[in-house]
C-alpha cells in the first residue's frame, strides 16, 4: 500500500470512487468530466498496481486493496481538510467586530473599566457594548444571552458555559456614625439591625432578620445608607470603592459565609472564535484579585 507521492486531488478522486463504485456518478460528485475521472482511475491503477474497482452485474466492486484503503484515504483527507481550515492569525489591532458584554452593576463599576482601557489599547477599532445582566437567576440565562446575543457576561450568576474569574470575601458596610456600632459589630447587632439587601443576596439566618428594603443593585447602596441606620453586605472589593460625602463603616461579617465567586459566561458555539478566545484571556488578564486588609476601615473620605 503506498499513499506517498499520491498527488492530493488524485486522493480525493480515490476517496469518491470508492464511495460510488461508479465512474460516472464520482464524475458528477467531483465536477469533472467522465473521462478525466476514468484517466484519473488508471493512474491510481498504475500507482497501487491493483485494479481496485473491477467489473461486476450492475456495478463496479471493490477489490480487497480497495477495501483497505477506503478507511485510509476517508482519514487522511479529514486531517488535511482539518488542517486547511485552521483560521490565520488573530490580531487584535486589525479587527473591526461589535461584542457585547453583558455585567453586573458592581463589575461594571469593578472590573470593566479595566477590561474597556485594556480593548482600546489593543483593539482600537473594536467597538464594545455593553448591557445589564440579569440578577438571582431570574431568567435562563444561556437563553437570554442567545436572545440578546450576548457575547460574554460577567457575574457571580453563570451559564452553562462559564469559568471562574475570582472569588472574594462579603463586608458589611454603614454609615461611620451609626449610634449602633459605635462598640463594634457582632452577630447579635447584625441580627438585629435593619437590612438594606440587594436583589439575589441569601445568607444564613436571613429569615428572622428585618430586611427594611431591597434593592436592585449595589451602586445606590452608599446613598440608601447614608440618611438611615440600615447596614448592607456587600462584595469586599466593591466595598472600598464607595465615595460618599460621608464616610461608611466596613466590617467583616460576623459569621463564617461562602466566598462570592465572579464568574465569566460565554454564549453557547462562540468560545472557538480566535477574536472570542482572545477576549477572553484579555478579561482573565484584568483581574485583580481583591485585597482583603485588615478591618475595620473607614472608606468615603
Amino acid at each position: 500500500m503506498r499513499l506517498k507521492g499520491l498527488d492530493l486531488n488524485l486522493l480525493l478522486v480515490l476517496d469518491i470512487l470508492l464511495q460510488e463504485c461508479n465512474v460516472s456518478r464520482a464524475a458528477q460528485r467531483l465536477g469533472l468530466g467522465q473521462s478525466t475521472v476514468s484517466s484519473s482511475l488508471a493512474r491510481l491503477r498504475e500507482h497501487f498496481s491493483d485494479e481496485l474497482l473491477v467489473k461486476g452485474n450492475h456495478s463496479m466492486l471493490p477489490t480487497a486493496l480497495s477495501q483497505e484503503l477506503k478507511p485510509i484515504v476517508r482519514q487522511w483527507l479529514q486531517a488535511v481538510s482539518g488542517l486547511l481550515a485552521l483560521p490565520a492569525a488573530f490580531v487584535p489591532g486589525q479587527c473591526r467586530a461589535t461584542v457585547r458584554i453583558a455585567c453586573t452593576d458592581d463589575q461594571a463599576q469593578q472590573l470593566l473599566p479595566q477590561v474597556i482601557q485594556a480593548i482600546s489599547r489593543q483593539a482600537p477599532a473594536l467597538h464594545v457594548q455593553l448591557l445589564a445582566a440579569p440578577r438571582a437567576s431570574t431568567e435562563n440565562l444561556d437563553a437570554w444571552m442567545a436572545r440578546q446575543q450576548v457575547d460574554f457576561m460577567i457575574a457571580s450568576d453563570a451559564g452553562s458555559h462559564s469559568e471562574a474569574l475570582f472569588e472574594e470575601q462579603w463586608h458589611c458596610i454603614a454609615r461611620a456614625d451609626h449610634p449602633a456600632l459605635q462598640a463594634g459589630l457582632n452577630l447579635e447587632t447584625f441580627n438585629r439591625l435593619s437590612h438594606l439587601r440587594v436583589a439575589g443576596q441569601r445568607f444564613v439566618g436571613d429569615e428572622a432578620r428585618e430586611i427594611s428594603a431591597q434593592v436592585p443593585g449595589y451602586l445606590a447602596l452608599d446613598t440608601y445608607l447614608e440618611g438611615g441606620d440600615s447596614i448592607a453586605c456587600v462584595p469586599a472589593s466593591l466595598s472600598r470603592a464607595y465615595r460618599t460625602e460621608k464616610p461608611l463603616q466596613v466590617w467583616p461579617l460576623p459569621f463564617e459565609a461562602a466566598r462570592l465567586v465572579q464568574r465569566l459566561s460565554w454564549r453557547v458555539g462562540v468560545i472557538q472564535e480566535p477574536l472570542h478566545d482572545w477576549l477572553r484571556q484579555l478579561i482573565r488578564s484584568c483581574v485583580k484579585v481583591p485585597h482583603t486588609g485588615a478591618l475595620p476601615c473607614v472608606i468615603g473620605l
